[in-house]
Parts: C-alpha cells; structure tokens; sequence
C-alpha cells in the first residue's frame, strides 16, 4: 500500500487492487470520499471534483495542472 497526503486528503493506492490503476480519496476526516482514475484522469465513483481536491491531486502528483 502506498500513501500520499495533500491539501487534507490522503490518497492510498494498493498493489494487488483492481484495475484500472487509481487511488482511493479519503478527506481530512478518514472518510472515504472515492476512487480516481489514473489512466482517465476521472472520478470513478459520484463525487464533485472539487476545485480543492483537484488541487490536491496535482500536488500529490497524480494530476498535472493542465488536465482536466
């Protein structure tokens, strides 16, 4: 399992999960707020990507400023 804090999420990915490759979201509370895919660049489940967690997903490095 791998970890990355950013902005109050934390993002932990497991080796032998599922594909595609993404990360969990959990927010500053240990709730998990959903899953994001790595090859699309897109939520996998019904959460908003926020302005906030989209920044954090860029800090983290799992997004680059320029996607969408």
């Amino acid at each position: 399992m791998g970890r990355r804090k950013a902005r109050g999420f934390e993002f932990r990915w497991y080796v032998s999960d599922h594909p595609p490759p993404h990360v969990h979201i959990f927010d500053e509370k240990g709730r998990e707020i959903g899953r994001f895919d790595l090859i699309r660049r897109s939520p996998m489940d019904d959460f908003e990507l926020t302005n906030k967690l989209r920044r954090a997903l860029e800090e983290a490095g799992f997004l680059k400023p320029d996607e969408e």
